[in-house]
């Protein structure tokens, strides 16, 4: 069976508002900096402080959310603290295209971290791999860690399994 390739782009939605040329020719999108208008809001000194969760704590509850079909939730507790939580109709067309392909592939029934991957102190990729019902899917987040918080600062989906195998294959060649 072969499956047309499928491929999100999440933050590539319009989450960035200042696209960018890179070096490879592919677009980039750049988040504002904080000294933006559309920056984070700080919290309020009488906001009890909450339990910073570790990136592998908020994907596990990701990924129970998806396997419950609580769309809403999932991206909810995905995009909590960050810029990309004040952008509700990127948000909204997030949900809409994860929804198209859990259609396409069937509900998530689980997933696996099949990867992880730091560069420096404060930026990791998971790359995990959502069980669904009829074709698994290829999940990349990537992580931020700013001041002891880390921020989901790009998300990734697709069906590219094959090039799971072919990049696992390559580092092991080394």
């Amino acid at each position: 069976m072969r499956v047309t390739p499928f491929v999100i782009g999440l933050l590539a939605i319009p989450f960035l508002s200042h696209p960018a040329a890179a070096e490879d020719g592919k677009k980039r999108l750049v988040f504002p900096t904080a000294a933006e208008p559309s920056a984070q809001k700080p919290a309020s000194p009488t906001t009890p402080a909450a339990r910073v969760l570790e990136p592998t704590e908020v994907l596990k509850q990701f990924f129970e959310d998806l396997k419950a079909d609580q769309l809403d939730s999932a991206y909810q507790g995905l995009v909590k603290n960050t810029i990309i939580s004040e952008r509700t109709e990127n948000i909204d067309q997030l949900k809409e295209k994860t929804r198209v392909a859990l259609d396409n592939f069937g509900p998530v029934k689980g997933y696996e971290i099949v990867e992880s991957l730091e560069v420096g102190s404060s930026l990791i990729r998971f790359t995990c791999v959502s069980l669904n019902a009829d074709v698994p899917m290829r999940w990349r987040f990537y992580f931020y860690r700013s001041g002891a918080q880390w921020k989901i600062i790009d998300l990734r989906v697709d069906d590219g399994i094959a090039d799971l195998f072919e990049e696992v294959s390559s580092r092991r060649k080394k």
